[in-house]
């Protein structure tokens, strides 16, 4: 019988499957389930599922709107509040439903699009985040727009004018009061029936996450005090049972929504501060009780989750190769619930129960059935040493089929920078795969800069983009040469978002590759840092006095011309984090100096890829590019 093999086509029939609800006694579960891909002119449909804790899980919304964010249980378990689009397509609002009647009511009348939401600890109400419409979303999605308001003409820009707002609903009756503070933005929050702890800042631009502070909010009076100022990015604010105390997580990080830090502690009475000191980067966290917390993080590659005391303890529950993602608890921390995938498994909701012996993850759902049995190429951990000394690690895929001589290989560089590879289906992520079937061997690189590694591997880079963690790469390039299974002469790299800044980083300072393919990618530093909506964190990477020289000199079109590498470029049309300009100066630059290159554009993507065709013809053009360029051995 041949081999079940994986195609690009096939790993987009995948489900998506969204953040983890426990209920308050751990007993039921609520999730979201949606398709990897959109067409051109409708989002992919998202539905609630709620599963039992004895196994098995059911849809319990059934339109084709979408759903966003986390479901949130109120703390008898009789309801969830969930966001839905079905009312507008884009825009996010309250929806409550029965869990005993399976009815479902939208509550509330809050501007804009809601992002975040939680219950008051009375369950008289819901608090919730909206950002106004004319806000950036975060990540690879593009502005919050209302479908029912024609287009501005002319379209003005203004700044300070779209605000992340807190309200508050009241249950059942739908009465709907803005209790935030005046000015400020709010990112995310949590809160008890007087106060919240909340990320706040003063500029409400995407740029301004970056410089956000931990406050406390009076929600009687709509007024706010700052109890920290981080040095660097902080999210996960979570308040303590009794009020007193509130978590947080504290690290670097280059994306809204994928931060990895350390766990510190505010006391509210005392303002005082303390670090929980630990060896994993921390993704989520939440309280079990006034002292103790669970989370879940990353120690270098592997994954793992436990308990930690506010006096430094920590009880690990649970370590292994695989990606977690989307973590939960019941209210005693007895039970966690994940998403959890490998690189052989596909993602399915899963539940540890935390006081049992032996301690294994078993899965409620079945939703992603179709992905298994696949023939995949075989995987392994690879170390290697830096120029400098300093340890390296990465994954190495390599091809299904053998081949009598050294096989091409493809560098494939993760976003960020604070991005890294990790165990994650299949192969450490969908293109290692597809390009492993294709006849390449593969390098998932976690360079300096990576997270999982603790704050000061991925402080790194801060002073010096591209300078040591592209050595980092080149030196793991050379270790697989020096092995005798990648031939030298055949090597290409590619990436996206600082992935593809390092692919076009790496064609103009290298001539070790031989192809390139540079996607949603930076090119110039200098005109990033005034159109991108994130500039905030170009202030964070970049030091020194000369801001405008250190752009520069980290710009890949200044080298342009010395460059002997063809690079493809492919970019969204809508990209707001690294505007369509950054493609075309590297393309006009690439062709003033003779260089082979081609552009190719996607209308109505953002940061990304969402639309199926646009995916698949994606696929179809970089390992076309390979092809011709190095050359398969299939």
């Amino acid at each position: 019988m041949p081999a079940r093999t994986v195609t690009a086509e096939t790993l987009l029939d995948g489900l998506r499957l969204g953040q983890i609800a426990l209920a308050p006694d751990g007993e039921r579960l609520a999730f979201s389930v949606s398709r990897g891909y959109a067409s051109s002119d409708v989002m992919p449909a998202s539905r609630i599922w709620v599963g039992s804790g004895d196994g098995g899980a059911v849809p319990v919304t059934d339109d084709d709107a979408s759903v966003s964010g986390t479901a949130r249980w109120s703390s008898d378990g009789s309801m969830i509040a969930f966001l839905s689009d079905r009312e507008s397509p884009g825009m996010m609002s309250l929806h409550l439903l029965s869990v005993r009647g399976g009815q479902i009511c939208r509550l509330g009348q809050v501007a804009g699009s809601v992002e975040v939401l939680a219950w008051s600890r009375r369950d008289d109400a819901l608090l919730a985040v909206a950002a106004d419409v004319g806000s950036d979303r975060g990540g690879v999605a593009t502005r919050i727009d209302d479908p029912a308001a024609s287009p501005p003409d002319p379209r003005v820009v203004t700044g300070g004018q779209a605000l992340r707002r807190l309200y508050r609903v009241a249950v059942p009756s739908g009465t709907t009061t803005e209790i935030g503070p005046t000015g400020l933005s709010v990112w995310d929050f949590d809160a008890s029936d007087d106060a919240a702890v909340a990320v706040l800042s003063h500029d409400p631009s995407e740029s301004g996450w970056y410089q956000a502070f931990l406050g406390e909010i009076d929600l009687r009076q709509g007024t706010a005090r700052r109890l920290y100022t981080p040095a660097w990015q902080i999210a996960n604010p979570r308040l303590s049972p009794n009020g007193g105390r509130a978590a947080f997580v504290e690290g670097i990080c280059s994306d809204r929504g994928s931060e990895m830090g350390t766990v510190k502690v505010v006391d509210l009475e005392t303002d005082t501060v303390t670090e929980l000191t630990s060896d994993v980067d921390v993704a989520h966290v939440g309280w079990c009780d006034d002292s103790r917390l669970w989370y879940f993080g990353r120690r270098g590659m592997v994954s793992t989750c436990g308990l930690m005391s506010c006096d430094g303890r920590v009880e690990e529950m649970w370590s292994g190769n695989a990606v977690l993602q989307g973590g939960s608890a019941s209210a005693d921390g007895r039970r966690l619930g994940a998403v959890v995938e490998s690189l052989s498994a596909p993602p399915e909701v899963c539940l540890l129960q935390v006081d049992e012996p032996e301690r294994g993850w078993r899965s409620v759902t079945n939703l992603n059935a179709s992905l298994v049995g696949f023939d995949l190429p075989p995987v392994e951990r690879l170390d290697w040493l830096a120029p400098d000394g300093l340890p390296i690690q990465g994954l190495l895929v390599r091809p299904r089929r053998a081949s009598d001589r050294p096989a091409p290989m493809v560098v494939l560089v993760h976003g960020g920078p604070t991005g890294s590879w990790s165990y994650a289906f299949p192969s450490g992520t969908r293109h290692a795969a597809l390009l492993a079937e294709a006849g390449y061997a593969v390098l998932l690189p976690n360079p300096r800069g990576s997270s999982g590694r603790g704050q000061e591997f991925a402080r790194a880079v801060v002073g010096d983009l591209g300078g040591a963690e592209l050595s980092d790469i080149l030196a793991g390039v050379d270790s697989c040469v020096a092995a005798g299974f990648v031939d030298a002469g055949r090597i290409g790299i590619m990436g996206a978002s600082h992935g593809g800044f390092i692919a076009a980083w790496a064609a103009t300072r290298s001539s070790r590759f031989r192809a390139s393919v540079a996607m949603a990618c930076v090119s110039d530093y200098l005109s990033l840092h005034y159109t991108s909506n994130i500039g905030g964190l170009d202030d964070i990477l970049f030091t020194g006095e000369d801001r405008i020289a250190s752009y520069l000199e980290r710009s890949p079109v200044v080298y342009a011309s010395s460059c002997n590498t063809p690079i493809l470029i492919l970019h969204g049309e809508e990209d707001r984090c690294c505007p369509l300009g950054q493609a075309q100066e590297l393309y006009g630059a690439l062709v003033e100096a003779g260089v082979e290159s081609e552009l190719v554009v996607y209308p109505r993507e953002g940061h990304g890829w969402v639309e199926r065709e646009h995916q698949l013809d994606l696929w179809r053009r970089i390992v076309a590019w390979f092809d011709r360029h190095l050359g398969s051995d299939t």
